[in-house]
């Protein structure tokens, strides 16, 4: 009985060893998240749609765009760190899109963003992807 509590007691400061550096580090990229990996041009393959990601800063700013497939005017475009994913929230206002908003996540593992079209004319919420076009 006392070596299973042994081994248990190792197996916890085992454990605590290889969290412990990974809290740190992810506390760490919160600090100084990597917002240029969303940059790119990503299509929705339900619909052709793209969103032309031009340049990220680090103070949150965005240079979007937005195309169906003509360009539709982005008002206001955003950048911020959510739960470990990059987040991109993209305001709409033109024709057909008066206020309709996107607000997408990026999952590294499969180089894709994905998350909720809000279709303002609508009042209806859409789940959607983007996938990374590739380069030419």
């Amino acid at each position: 009985m006392q070596i299973k509590s042994i081994n248990i007691i190792i197996l916890a400061f085992i454990l605590a060893g290889i969290f412990h550096p990974l809290a740190t580090e992810t506390a760490i990229s919160a600090e100084h998240p990597d917002f240029t990996k969303i940059v790119g041009e990503w299509v929705r393959p339900d619909g052709g749609y793209i969103v032309h990601v031009r340049d990220v800063k680090s103070d949150g700013s965005a240079d979007v765009g937005y195309f169906n497939p003509a360009k539709i005017n982005v008002a206001a475009a955003s950048v911020s760190y959510w739960k470990g994913l990059v987040k991109l929230f993209i305001k709409l206002q033109d024709k057909g899109y008066p206020g309709s908003t996107y607000t997408l996540y990026y999952y590294a593992d499969k180089d894709a963003m994905a998350g909720f079209y809000y279709q303002a004319v609508m009042r209806q919420t859409f789940e959607v992807v983007f996938t990374r076009k590739p380069s030419r």
